[in-house]
């Protein structure tokens, strides 16, 4: 009974809840491009913003880092928009389902790539990878979960120890650990066995996003590329350094998830506002579509500063690159424009961590 108790709670907290609060950013969307993969993404966005605007000030303001407190406030902060979103769309019936039957090219493709995802992620559940920074983020999370407090005892020994900043800042392991605690499930479970489940679907869908607008909807051209993408994650372990590498055997620390979450994330919003800003006959109904791709990019922003210090840092530069070339592709400033206003949260977060160091 136990065991069950942690498996619904496994599944509420890490699907349904996040699932749910994307409705919330979709809702300025017309229904039928709110996509279950779309909803899904922004979900994940929000929920990874959202608990790294938390537990920020609750690490650096409190004594010890009041990890109960983060816990309490987090938990409410994500059944409202999770509620809200559910009221906005009008319920699962606010979204809109895959529709047009397959031609046969196109349904090959997808088994191909159905097989090859169900192999990754069964050997990810079933094989504990062993990694060396294990002995730091899993036991960090650990820490975090039996005593309440954030990055104030050092992995490596037990002992108390000062706020270290360049570890401290990346929350990620912070996120395991309320899982844990919400779930009732040892963090180590969750990073081994639950993340790999989560994190490389979507990591595939934020490729399929890119797909969509590169081959202008080609159904079978999508289903092809996305078979092509997984058959390299499998194969592409040719050194410990490779992103597919991160993606299979290390799928829960942030550097991943910024390498093979965040930065397709990003030449998937700028290929998007390269569509919207391209069309300017549709511009009154494009002007929902607008606001939730700039949204997005916020969340976006907040959400690097939870995988790591430099990702926070180096997602701004890699935002602007794509605002300058995108900026001059569709001829309008307003593309570098919004990207440096929603870039000023990672300034922020880049001054406070200057800051900190100093």
């Amino acid at each position: 009974m136990a065991e069950l108790t942690k498996l619904v709670g496994i599944v509420i907290w890490m699907f349904v809840i996040p699932f749910s609060a994307g409705l919330l950013p979709c809702a300025l969307l017309p229904k039928e491009k709110r996509t279950p993969g779309v909803i899904c993404l922004a979900g994940y966005l929000l929920t990874f913003a959202v608990f790294e605007l938390t537990a920020l000030p609750i690490l650096l303001l409190t004594e010890r880092g009041n990890f109960q407190l983060l816990t309490v406030l987090f938990t409410i902060l994500m059944l409202l928009p999770a509620a809200v979103g559910l009221v906005l769309c009008g319920g699962p019936g606010g979204l809109t389902l895959p529709s047009g039957k397959p031609g046969r090219e196109e349904t090959v493709y997808w088994i191909i790539f159905a097989a090859i995802l169900c192999f990754e992620l069964y050997m990810s559940y079933t094989h504990m990878f062993f990694d060396g920074d294990d002995a730091y983020y899993v036991a960090a999370s650990v820490i975090t979960n039996d005593t309440g407090t954030m990055y104030r005892i050092l992995p490596y020994t037990g002992g108390a120890t000062s706020l270290d900043v360049r570890h401290a800042l990346a929350l990620f392991p912070m996120w395991i650990a309320y899982l844990a605690r919400i779930t009732g499930m040892h963090p180590a479970a969750i990073t081994h066995s639950v993340l790999p489940l989560l994190m490389i679907p979507l990591s595939d869908l934020a490729l399929y996003q890119i797909a969509k607008r590169l081959l202008k909807d080609r159904r079978p051209q999508i289903a092809a590329f996305m078979a092509a993408a997984a058959l390299l994650q499998v194969f592409g372990n040719v050194s410990i350094y490779t992103p597919e590498t991160f993606l299979l055997m290390r799928s829960w620390q942030g550097k991943s998830i910024f390498v093979n979450w965040i930065v397709p994330m990003v030449f998937g919003l700028f290929l998007c506002i390269a569509g919207l800003y391209r069309s300017s006959a549709e511009e009154k109904a494009a002007a929902g579509e607008k606001k939730f791709v700039w949204l997005l990019l916020v969340l976006l922003n907040l959400t690097s500063g939870l995988c790591t210090s430099m990702a926070a840092i180096m997602n701004v530069g890699l935002l602007f690159l794509c605002a300058l070339f995108t900026g001059i592709a569709v001829h309008d400033r307003k593309v570098l424009r919004n990207t440096a206003l929603a870039c000023i949260p990672n300034f922020l977060y880049i001054v406070l961590l200057y800051a900190l160091l100093k």
